[in-house]
């Protein structure tokens, strides 16, 4: 921010209000959604970190700064931004501007409510159950619960966490040191980001090598296991079945062993 008179707040003169939010979901409009969706574009305006630095000037300081300069700074920060609605920005998880979401999230960040009580979000709380029933039907269930993660980091540790409780279901009130030795066994492939925290879910974590990415042999599971300290305390007793195993199957394949339950990364 730059060195200026003070920022005059806005609140109680809604004339005031309605011309800074006009005038800033107007650069949003021609810089972020026509410009940052245009083939004839750049999905971004990549600078080094020190240069952005001195073209940002992300300094806090104490005073405020003009209307002027505030919609500078938000064209800028377009500018130098990944223009993740642009038809040649490709990534592993989204992609593309939807204008409806995009309405959508304008008044989820309006209205600013949490999720967590009917009576701070009652609107959002029925949405919420309609989605997870919808979902839920989509698999084949008639019954159940859900929730939204933020990510997949979480929802693989969530889903271990859920492992672990389906095996052990007093393991809160016993405590985690009452439970006997647990391991994950995952690729070797798989990304440091995509497994569970073992600190939080007090878990050994055991690589395998794979052929593939996506596959998992059983030999090669067997192997690991055999060569591990459970196994060779007997405490384990595998089966060695032929063939490869792919990951949505790897539960099937705890369920024939006398193991406590692998929950698989995907």
């Amino acid at each position: 921010m730059a060195d200026s008179e003070a920022l005059p707040s806005l609140a109680g003169d809604p004339v005031a209000v309605e011309a800074l939010l006009q005038a800033v979901f107007g650069v949003v409009v021609d810089e972020a959604i026509q410009k940052g969706t245009s083939a004839s574009q750049k999905v971004c305006e990549w600078k080094e970190p020190e240069e952005l630095k001195q073209l940002l000037d992300l300094e806090l300081r104490s005073q405020g700064e003009s209307q002027e300069q505030i919609l500078e700074r938000c064209r800028a920060v377009i500018r130098y931004s990944v223009k993740t609605g642009h038809p040649r920005f490709f990534n592993q998880l989204f992609s593309g501007l939807d204008p409806h979401a995009l309405a959508g999230r304008i008044i989820t960040e309006s209205l600013n409510t949490s999720q967590y009580t009917y009576e701070i979000a009652p609107v959002f709380v029925l949405m919420e159950e309609e989605v997870l029933r919808k979902l839920r039907a989509l698999v084949g269930w008639s019954s159940g619960d859900g929730i939204f993660c933020p990510g997949g980091s979480i929802s693989n540790m969530y889903a271990v966490n859920l492992a672990r409780y389906q095996r052990y279901p007093d393991c809160k009130q016993r405590g985690l040191r009452t439970l006997p030795p647990l391991a994950l066994f995952t690729s070797k492939e798989v990304g440091k980001r995509h497994r569970p925290n073992p600190g939080l879910l007090i878990l050994i974590s055991s690589h395998v090598t794979t052929p593939s990415r996506r596959e998992l042999r059983f030999w090669d599971l067997a192997l690991t296991v055999s060569e591990s300290r459970l196994m060779r305390e007997g405490k384990w007793s595998p089966r060695i079945w032929r063939g490869r195993l792919v990951w949505p199957r790897l539960r099937v394949l705890c369920r024939s062993w006398s193991v406590p339950p692998l929950a698989p990364l995907c």
